[in-house]
């Protein structure tokens, strides 16, 4: 009997332990915060069409000076929605759509993240943004200056595209650290006080002092970006994509899929309404097309 209540003594004792370090070792839970204040219940929603779970920052100056931590996927959108913005620890992805979106916002991916992107569209996007994180797999920049003195460090890929011959998407002293640097069409500065890099070419490693862990880089110094190129380890398919970019090939291809899209958006309705094999049809049409 003794043996036995020792033993649910220990139980007891030994349950709120076992509790509190699952709870330590759980994910934090996403929060919204504006001067102190929490806004989590107002800002993290659910899209009804796709069930996403998600930080609403669409509308102009939203989510300014927001915090935002531990959240899956934060969309900025429009006009200074996320300006001066704290997005930390997010998982999924960061979107900033519109002039300024983030401007000046500070975003670090989790090292819980599967592949963390980020995406800046937009004129003045991401300007002055800084971006970090070890998992993050892309940082897009797209557009005039989308990424205009923005620092960026980790990512698997940073792409600089679309912008203007007179205002370029990465320039205005943009710093990357990165695996790879994709300078598309209107990219990238040549200018090193205007675009610069540095490669990483291996896993991160203890600093000498032991207090955190830096980048192994391809060279010590920074290098000047490339117009129109490519530098570093390179995702497959990222020179054939350069080549379709450079070339305007990309935006016939996209004109294409979307006719094959709507193509087969007619072939689908065709088979529900008739009960006949549409490609048949699809092809009998064409066919007539290159009779003389």
């Amino acid at each position: 009997m003794k043996a036995y209540y020792s033993f649910v003594l220990s139980t007891a004792l030994l349950l709120p332990l076992a509790f509190a370090s699952a709870s330590a070792s759980a994910s934090p839970e996403c929060s919204v915060t504006f001067n102190g204040e929490d806004k989590t219940g107002e800002f993290f929603v659910v899209d009804p069409d796709s069930g996403e779970k998600y930080v609403d920052c669409v509308g102009s100056s939203k989510c300014r000076d927001a915090v935002i931590e531990h959240c899956p996927v934060i969309r900025c959108g429009e006009n200074e929605s996320c300006n001066s913005a704290q997005i930390l620890e997010f998982t999924d992805y960061v979107t900033c759509e519109g002039t300024h979106a983030c401007h000046r916002a500070n975003m670090t991916a989790s090292d819980l993240g599967n592949g963390p992107i980020v995406r800046c569209s937009g004129g003045g996007a991401c300007d002055v943004a800084v971006i970090k994180g070890r998992s993050l797999d892309e940082v897009t920049c797209t557009g005039p200056k989308s990424c205009r003195k923005a620092h960026i460090e980790g990512p698997r890929i940073v792409r600089c595209h679309e912008g203007h011959e007179s205002a370029r998407a990465c320039e205005g002293s943009s710093t990357f650290e990165t695996r790879c640097l994709y300078c598309g069409k209107n990219g990238c500065e040549e200018y090193i006080n205007m675009c610069k890099y540095k490669i990483i070419t291996g896993d991160y490693e203890a600093t000498s002092d032991g207090d955190g862990i830096h980048n192994v880089f391809e060279t010590e110094s920074y290098q000047t970006c490339e117009p129109e190129t490519l530098m570093g380890d390179c995702p497959d398919g990222s020179e054939s994509q350069l080549h379709l970019e450079l070339t305007g090939l990309e935006e016939i291809q996209a004109v294409q899929d979307t006719i094959d899209d709507e193509e087969m958006s007619v072939i689908e309705q065709i088979e529900a309404a008739e009960g006949i094999n549409a490609e048949e049809v699809m092809e009998e049409i064409n066919g007539m097309d290159e009779e003389p």
